[in-house]
């Protein structure tokens, strides 16, 4: 929202100062208004998600399944963390009788790689 200070200000600006200025408004302070925060500190709440998202994942899983999961992070992070969001989901939701198997990890990795394979292998 301007005040109308502002609206006679930018009247009153030569054009490319007006086109400076709105370039300001639309990167810099967005930026200000949705976080409020130092990057430290969106860094360090970032962290304390993903942690308390594994510990809600491994709440889930049994002792093979937990291993599994902590191998496919080791190798593709990413992949861990979307099966990881998947489990937390099916478990706030009520959909997870007692716990996921190792078996079962298995057939959700298999169908995350079926919807998009963010890797490929060639063989020479």
């Amino acid at each position: 929202m301007r005040t109308a200070k502002e609206e006679r200000l930018r009247t009153k600006v030569r054009p490319c100062l007006t086109a400076k200025l709105e370039v300001y408004e639309r990167y810099r302070r967005p930026e200000r208004k949705k976080t409020g925060r130092t990057p430290d500190q969106q860094e360090s709440q970032e962290e304390q998600q993903k942690e308390q998202a594994q510990r809600l994942a491994k709440q889930y899983l049994t002792v093979d399944a937990q291993s599994r999961l902590e191998n496919v992070r080791a190798a593709r992070p990413q992949q861990a963390s979307k099966i990881e969001q998947q489990i937390v989901q099916l478990g706030m939701s009520g959909q997870v009788n007692g716990k996921i198997s190792d078996s079962e990890l298995k057939r959700m990795l298999k169908g995350l790689n079926q919807k998009g394979s963010d890797y490929k292998m060639k063989y020479r």
